[in-house]
């Protein structure tokens, strides 16, 4: 093996620079003068669970307007093993409709997306699916997003093990930081991270 390190990728830097995932997130969601965020921040907001997106049909009359992209985030809900309550089913369903363009996509990685939700409303979209216990931290990124198992515990007990075993190997793989909490839920900064 070489002691000759590699560089880090410019993701890599993003990341080592950002004050355990918080970046200028919060400066970002409150600027108003442009529905986007800071180019570094729409890096950091995948681990957070977003991804900024724009719609490319007006795109090009945007364009002549001499208008920004009209952007708008997604947001995909951590939900190890695809499990959720009828009564988590109807809150993400109410957010979609109330904050997003009304979009909700079942994803191969078992779990929600929420589609056209723009800046103004993307910290309180976070905080309604918190309120449903439900989050959206490492959903996007480079890390596990999401961890996969039988969506049905109650058909045997080794199902009811797996899913089980699913939440912990998803709670084991979270980023070690309070960023997420502090952005979006307006938790204090924990000491440390």
């Amino acid at each position: 093996m070489s002691d000759i390190q590699k560089p880090l990728s410019e993701i890599e830097i993003i990341k080592d620079n950002s004050n355990y995932l918080r970046g200028t997130l919060i400066e970002s969601l409150l600027d108003e003068i442009t529905g986007a965020i800071a180019p570094a921040d729409t890096t950091l907001i995948k681990f957070h669970g977003s991804y900024q997106q724009f719609d490319r049909d007006l795109e090009s009359e945007r364009k002549k307007q001499k208008l920004e992209p009209l952007y708008s985030f997604m947001i995909r809900v951590r939900m190890p093993g695809g499990i959720s309550t009828p009564a988590q089913w109807l809150a993400i369903n109410k957010i979609a409709d109330e904050n997003g363009n009304g979009t909700i996509k079942l994803t191969t990685r078992q779990t929600f997306q929420l589609h056209g939700i723009f800046k103004s409303k993307l910290k309180q979209t976070m905080q309604q699916i918190n309120h449903s216990l439900l989050d959206t931290l490492a959903a996007c990124g480079d890390v596990n997003r999401n961890v996969m198992s039988n969506p049905n515990p109650v058909q045997s007990l080794f199902h009811a093990e797996t899913s089980e075993f699913a939440k912990k190997i998803s709670e084991h793989l979270l980023p070690k930081t309070g960023a997420y909490h502090e952005i979006w839920l307006d938790k204090e900064l924990v000491a440390g991270g």
